[in-house]
């Protein structure tokens, strides 16, 4: 059986996406620009690269951001 984790509190995966939501919507990246790495951010959001790959991956699937294996991560064209 799973451990439930407590409410109210959000994964490192869904804290890190709530953020670079944030911070696309308020211009941080224009469109076409690369994001920092997985590397870069995880340290910058003191969690795993997995938890920044799982947000990217998510952000990705809902259109914000264009995942290139080898290139990087790029906030998705308007």
């Amino acid at each position: 059986m799973e451990a439930e984790r407590p409410r109210g509190r959000e994964t490192p995966s869904a804290r890190v996406e709530t953020d670079l939501r944030r911070r696309i919507a308020a211009g941080e990246w224009g469109p076409g620009e690369r994001l920092p790495s997985v590397a870069q951010l995880a340290e910058e959001y003191e969690t795993s690269r997995a938890s920044v790959a799982k947000a990217l991956g998510r952000m990705g699937e809902a259109g914000l951001v264009e995942v290139v294996p080898n290139w990087g991560t790029f906030r998705a064209e308007a």
